[in-house]
């Protein structure tokens, strides 16, 4: 399935770490299996095309459109599956839950839609029905109940403080297509004013956006990858390796070229206690520098020649790769 979306609701903790610092040698060998990398202490990993799948190779994913993830969250919405009876209504003013989608991720990058209806049962029936009939092709991600907290107000009816008063059940796709990033779909429940309940559904679909062609990293280009770590703790300090091998090179060109395009930036993140920073250095004053800066939080920042491109998805490949490189272990 894809990644994981930030949520309004979500946060993380960061914990204990430990930071270490050893620079080695780094000497490229050709075996019968391919090229390696091997340290000062002789542990070796993959520094060719095998490496990422795609180094080396000119080719990076697939990006999604707006088109796309329209029809995605409309066939979403379209295979909810809820209990006999249950019709379509539009309401001039819908109860407060139900004005806004259960879960709020935002982005440019997101096409979304929504129906409501009526049903005759209460929301505790409907939400064990919702849980018991997934839509087809998708699995339970979450779901919940909401009391409420003694206003005594909910859906336009006196209610008792504790009573449940909304009831969600979320739900995503196993499988993702070529260019899209994440896909929900979304029910909140509550009681209707004249009896039985309203439901809200919310499909939700995000698309990745297409690269910069600037931003590909043509190894071929490039004499050496400039791989910089910046610690925090205990002192601030920079640990930092120029490496010249070409398949090292090779190898983080292909990290970078991997990448999505990023659908959105991340709302939330751990403590960050390092910084990253891979440059990649022209043979020929032909070809710009490319600095890519991993985020720690899922973006990677990218300048050619100085100037900024549309930032990247997914760092946690070329962070394990800095920090393989220097030796330096750090939580993040």
């Amino acid at each position: 399935m894809g990644r994981t979306r930030p949520v309004v609701r979500a946060g993380l903790v960061a914990g204990a770490w430990s930071v270490g610092a050893v620079v080695t040698a780094v000497a490229v060998l050709l075996a019968g299996c391919g090229t390696r990398v091997v340290d000062g202490q002789g542990r070796g990993y993959p520094a060719s095309a095998a490496a990422s799948g795609v180094a080396g190779t000119g080719r990076e994913p697939a990006a999604g459109s707006r088109a796309q993830a329209r029809a995605l969250a409309s066939g979403l919405l379209s295979g909810l599956v809820l209990p006999p009876g249950a019709r379509p209504v539009r309401l001039r003013i819908l109860p407060p839950p139900l004005r806004q989608p259960p879960v709020a991720y935002g982005g440019t990058h997101e096409a979304s839609a929504h129906r409501l209806f009526l049903l005759s049962e209460p929301i505790t029936v409907v939400q064990g029905f919702l849980m018991a009939h997934h839509p087809a092709g998708m699995s339970r991600s979450s779901y919940g109940q909401g009391t409420d907290p003694g206003s005594g107000r909910a859906a336009g009816k006196t209610v008792a403080p504790g009573q449940i008063t909304m009831a969600y059940v979320s739900y995503q796709p196993r499988s993702l297509p070529t260019g899209i990033d994440s896909a929900e779909l979304d029910t909140a429940v509550v009681p209707a004013p004249g009896g039985g309940s309203l439901v809200r559904a919310d499909a939700d679909a995000i698309w990745y956006p297409a690269r910069s062609a600037a931003e590909h990293v043509d190894p071929a280009r490039y004499r050496a990858a400039v791989v910089s770590i910046g610690l925090m703790n205990p002192r601030p300090r920079t640990v930092m390796r120029t490496i010249t091998s070409a398949g090292v090179i090779a190898w983080l060109a292909g990290l970078v070229n991997g990448l999505n395009a990023a659908p959105y930036q991340q709302m939330s993140c751990p403590a960050i206690v390092a910084s990253y920073r891979i440059a990649f250095v022209p043979a020929t004053p032909s070809a710009p520098r490319v600095v890519a800066s991993p985020s720690g939080c899922l973006t990677v920042y990218v300048t050619v020649g100085g100037a900024a491109q549309p930032p990247l998805w997914g760092d946690t490949g070329l962070i394990a790769a800095a920090k393989r490189l220097l030796h330096v272990k750090t939580l993040l």
